[in-house]
């Protein structure tokens, strides 16, 4: 049987609805939970997002949101929980680490890969640790993420493996590797735009995957539309991996959000007539609720909590079909691809 890890437990993979395979729910990056200017109302925060969820439920046919957010960065088992009893959206948690750069705690970047490993498959068949509590609620795939992602994003040097992904990120990506293999669940990636300029960061974290045995069928490269790198994408594809078309509507380090979808767009129409259609999901890579937002109103990427989940069928859409994408492929992007990547067999 097919399934889908949800927080609130397993459900057959056939009831998925329409899936949005990297959003965040609840985010905050590492600290934020210290500052007393971002102190949570929780249960207006839970309302908040749920109501977002709802509406794009009730509007779009939505059905699963798997929320991305790694522990470090402001995942709240409990807080997925009120939301998904609230709405009856599955929700889909995820294990794994932000960026060396900017995530990977202290404590976790001084454990082995074996210690790695034992971590995520106990988030994913145990349960979720918060606050120094065990949870009953379970992780239901795993995140990896490369990058110089920081204060001052560059490019990431060559590291010591001769790729460039840094020392902890490789064990990460190594234990990542080994506990989806065990439970059988796929690995969503993070990468980040300006190692493009040095490397194909898809296909380094694709190579140490590889080397631990990962079925990269079950892989998603994040990210790798933003902006389209077409040449890199097929090198990523050929592997036998899958690539996500993200920040619809959301311009990340890319000109305006009209220029980005359009440049997406066509990479994707170039990408389905060379025979990827199979192997492409759709997301937003939103927050639904960022207390920082109530700190820097300023920030370029509080953008990402204003792009309504509307968005995606009353411009991306049009869009896509104005290009001659249909409604059976459009299903595939965002249905049967998706569910069939994180389905884990029980």
């Amino acid at each position: 049987m097919k399934i889908l890890r949800t927080v609130l437990g397993d459900v057959p993979a056939e009831n998925s609805g329409k899936i949005l395979s990297h959003e965040h729910l609840l985010y905050g990056y590492p600290g934020a939970e210290l500052d007393h200017r971002t102190v949570l109302d929780y249960s207006a925060a839970v309302d908040f997002v749920a109501g977002q969820v709802q509406r794009g439920m009730d509007g779009y046919g939505y059905g699963t949101i798997v929320d991305m957010t790694p522990p470090e960065v402001g995942r709240h088992p409990q807080f997925m929980v009120d939301v998904a009893k609230q709405t009856g959206m599955n929700v889909v948690a995820i294990t794994g680490f932000f960026p060396e750069r900017m995530g990977v705690p202290y404590y976790w970047r001084r454990q082995t890969v074996e210690e790695l490993t034992e971590f995520f498959v106990k988030d994913l068949t145990e349960g979720m640790v918060f606050a120094w509590q065990q949870t009953p609620y379970r992780a239901g795939a795993i995140k990896i993420a490369t990058g110089q992602e920081s204060v001052t994003p560059k490019p990431s040097p060559l590291g010591p493996h001769g790729r460039h992904i840094h020392e902890v990120e490789d064990r990460v990506i190594r234990a990542a590797a080994r506990a989806a293999t065990q439970v059988g669940c796929a690995i969503n990636t993070h990468i980040d735009p300006m190692d493009f300029e040095v490397t194909n960061p898809g296909r380094e974290q694709l190579e140490i995957l590889a080397e631990e045995g990962m079925d990269l069928a079950k892989v998603i490269i994040g990210h790798a539309f933003v902006p389209p790198q077409v040449e890199m994408m097929r090198e990523i594809l050929a592997m036998g991996a899958n690539v996500q078309l993200d920040h619809v509507g959301i311009p990340w380090r890319v000109g305006s959000a009209e220029e980005l979808d359009e440049a997406m767009a066509n990479a994707l129409v170039t990408l389905i007539d060379e025979g990827y259609l199979d192997n492409v999901v759709i997301s937003f890579d939103r927050w639904f609720f960022n207390p920082r937002a109530g700190v820097t109103e300023s920030d370029p990427q509080l953008l990402n909590e204003k792009v309504d989940l509307g968005y995606m069928f009353t411009s991306f859409v049009p869009r896509l079909k104005s290009k001659g994408v249909t409604d059976e492929q459009l299903d595939a992007l965002m249905i049967h691809n998706p569910r069939r990547i994180f389905a884990i067999d029980v």
